[in-house]
């Protein structure tokens, strides 16, 4: 009887071994597998001392007995091989061997019903008398390859892991290969030589050695993961005994004290029942707060857990979502950094992008910075690098060393739906070690950042495109309204030198022999003036379409300042040129920019301040040194202008006076001013006060020497 508990005991912690296993949040092959083995084992375990229940067992009943131990150790072993394989392949899929093993366990089962393994058992002087069948050879054999098999397979991974699954392997070898032996001596080999079985007895005890050691793994190394579903198990059952006990002698003892009263029973048991569903969801979260302090204190729930992270993520300022959402990634896996890294070709500007949360003195703290060290930790990869795996000499070394200088344990790939977007840097644990259920949460958690940040990165890309499609569109109405003020501008500029030049030819051709000499020569001076306006006015549309049209290089180089003031004097009429005055410091001043263009420049506006200021007022060029700049400036004495008007003159076709008074130029010499200073990189600058005149000035880089 006392052999029955133990081992009824004994197939109840596997049952729930099992459970645990099955219900695991990730569930693999392996997972399916060493589930079965469990609930095989236990029921192998159960079958074991039956017998013991019965004062005199008949014959037939133990015979029965062992028939059904044997064809439960069948598929036992089956299902510990495909284990050990699935463990030790990893996510590859099974195949032929798979179908090969389990029917061949199917067979063997069949087989073990039958009087081919056991022909009969009975139990005679306190041992038990078996007499076995022609196929039990091929059932030693059977269990000696699959079970050698399944754990030469946990041998191979053991040798080829590193870290925590190194330790996983190690348990699992040593529990069940210890049972295994024992089981192989003392249930088959000792059990088919001796015509007393009185060793197997000890094979079922020998069960608690697997069952410690992978107990052990479960809970100290993460054993397949089980551990959340350990934690719910043990609050199920704990709130099923807080409020289940308690209803059931409630309802026991209540039930029937009323006979005569069936309606008054059945009122209390209603209550019962409406109280046990009423209690169950607070009983279930006491049990599962309970679970959470004394199993697995250090544990996070995965899919909680990165559902929270994946709603902070989700904010509209990606600075903010992922300092947070690391925070918290931070604080429950226990890490000293967690940092999200967008490359600067991502960005496609010069530096790289971090942002993250890293331990210090203080505690955890979110941080974002923009870093231009490029270092090797921050560039794009395809697949996780661990440092452990660098030591195995599976990355290079300079990694390696930059890694451990960093304190890092490993870098993930973040990957959007177009590609990698970023580099996740991992920390060391603060107790423990990150092991590879911590990296494979981290990679599902860079999925979720990758989609984040590429959806973010794609909208801002999308908004820089709708903001360039808004300035196309503007350029396009500014070049349809320039049509149409070419167009009114033309019919009104062209027109007058046009009709002067035809009513001064049609003189010379009609009165030609009748005018005097001072005729003649002022006709054709008038010609002469037309021809000039029309040139200028076609040179300004043709500067300005190469300007629009990128036709214009800039071509820098050393310029003194004083030189390009005298040309510009030289060019002007002799009155004119009387009138300007220019002013550039005692030494000589250098700038470097384009010459053609700034002169250009300083043409439009002199030419402007000479025409818009009385003719015996002068007009300031000057020059000015100011740091590592020259400040160049056009001062005229006019009537200047409203501050309100400033905004409009650079306009094309904006005209500085009204058509009435000046009857000459389209509008567009300060339009032209602009188009250059954007050419030159620099500002155009107006100081301008009704009755105080107009200063135009813009600031070019002084060249020096270097000495």
């Amino acid at each position: 009887m006392a052999k029955f508990l133990v081992t009824a005991l004994e197939a109840a912690l596997l049952l729930a071994l099992a459970l645990a296993v099955a219900t695991a949040r990730k569930r693999t092959r392996a997972h399916l597998y060493f589930s079965l083995f469990l609930t095989t084992v236990s029921v192998w375990l159960l079958s074991g001392f039956i017998d013991r229940l019965f004062a005199h067992p008949s014959a037939f009943f133990i015979t029965t007995q062992y028939r059904f131990a044997y064809s439960a150790a069948t598929f036992g072993v089956a299902f510990f091989f495909l284990f050990g394989l699935d463990f030790y392949r990893g996510l590859r899929r099974g195949g032929v061997l798979d179908l090969l093993i389990l029917s061949s366990a199917l067979l063997l089962f069949l087989a073990s019903l039958t009087d081919l393994i056991i022909r009969r058992a009975e139990a005679a002087g306190g041992a038990y008398l078996v007499q076995y069948g022609s196929l039990y050879p091929l059932f030693a054999v059977y269990f000696a390859s699959l079970g050698g098999g399944g754990l030469l397979c946990i041998l191979l991974q053991w040798r080829h892991s590193r870290g925590m699954d190194r330790w996983r392997a190690l348990y699992i070898l040593i529990g069940f290969g210890l049972f295994f032996l024992l089981a192989f001596v003392f249930t088959i080999l000792l059990p088919g030589i001796m015509t007393r079985d009185v060793t197997s007895d000890y094979t079922f005890l020998a069960v608690l050695i697997p069952a410690a050691f992978t107990t052990y793994a479960i809970m100290r190394y993460r054993l397949l993961d089980v551990r959340i579903a350990v934690r719910r198990l043990f609050a199920y059952l704990f709130s099923l005994t807080l409020l289940g006990i308690p209803l059931l002698v409630l309802f026991s003892l209540l039930h029937g004290r009323w006979p005569e009263n069936q309606a008054l029973d059945g009122a209390v048991s209603f209550i019962t029942l409406a109280a046990a569903l009423g209690l169950a969801p607070a009983a279930r979260e006491v049990g599962y707060r309970l679970a959470s302090r004394f199993l697995f204190t250090g544990l996070y729930d995965e899919v909680e857990l990165l559902h929270r992270a994946s709603e902070t993520l989700s904010t509209p300022d990606m600075r903010t979502g992922i300092r947070e959402a690391t925070h918290l990634v931070c604080e429950k896996l226990g890490l000293t950094e967690l940092t999200v890294v967008i490359p600067r070709e991502i960005f496609t500007g010069k530096a790289d992008w971090l942002a993250g949360t890293r331990r210090g003195e203080g505690g955890l703290a979110t941080f974002h910075e923009i870093s231009y060290s490029g270092s090797p930790l921050h560039r794009l990869i395809t697949s996780p690098v661990v440092l452990e795996d660098i030591t195995a000499r599976r990355s290079p070394a300079s990694i390696a060393e930059s890694m451990k200088k960093a304190g890092l344990v490993a870098l993930l790939p973040i990957r959007g739906s177009l590609g990698e977007v970023g580099v996740l840097l991992v920390g060391h644990k603060v107790r423990g070690a990150v092991d590879p259920v911590d990296l494979e949460f981290l990679g599902r958690f860079c999925e979720r950042a990758g989609i984040y940040i590429e959806n973010y990165l794609l909208s801002n890309y999308l908004l820089t495109q709708l903001e360039e499609a808004r300035k196309a569109q503007h350029k396009i109405e500014e070049l349809d309204s320039l049509k149409t003020d070419i167009i009114n501008v033309t019919s009104h500029e062209f027109r007058t030198p046009i009709t002067v030049l035809q009513g001064y030819s049609m003189v010379l051709k009609d009165r030609f022999p009748q005018l005097s000499e001072e005729k003649r020569r002022e006709c054709l001076e008038n010609i002469i003036q037309s021809c000039q306006r029309l040139t200028s006015l076609l040179d300004q549309f043709i500067t300005i379409s190469r300007f629009q049209n990128k036709e214009a290089p800039v071509s820098k180089q050393v310029i003194p300042v004083q030189a390009v003031f005298e040309d510009l004097k030289n060019e002007l009429e002799p009155e004119q040129g009387l009138r300007v005055r220019s002013q550039t410091p005692q030494e000589r001043v250098m700038v470097s920019t384009d010459r053609s263009y700034l002169t250009l420049l300083l043409r439009n506006i002199l030419s402007n301040a000479i025409r818009f200021s009385p003719p015996d007022s002068p007009v300031i060029l000057r020059a000015d040194l100011e740091d590592d700049r020259v400040r160049i400036s056009v001062r005229d004495f006019g009537k200047g202008m409203d501050p309100s008007e400033v905004r409009n003159i650079f306009n094309p076709f904006d005209r500085l006076e009204d058509v009435d008074k000046h009857h000459s130029g389209a509008g567009l010499g300060l339009y032209i001013v602009r188009l250059i200073a954007d050419l030159l990189e620099t500002e155009i600058e107006v100081d301008t006060e009704p009755g105080r005149g107009t200063e135009f000035s813009f600031r070019l880089p002084v060249w020096r020497e270097a000495t």
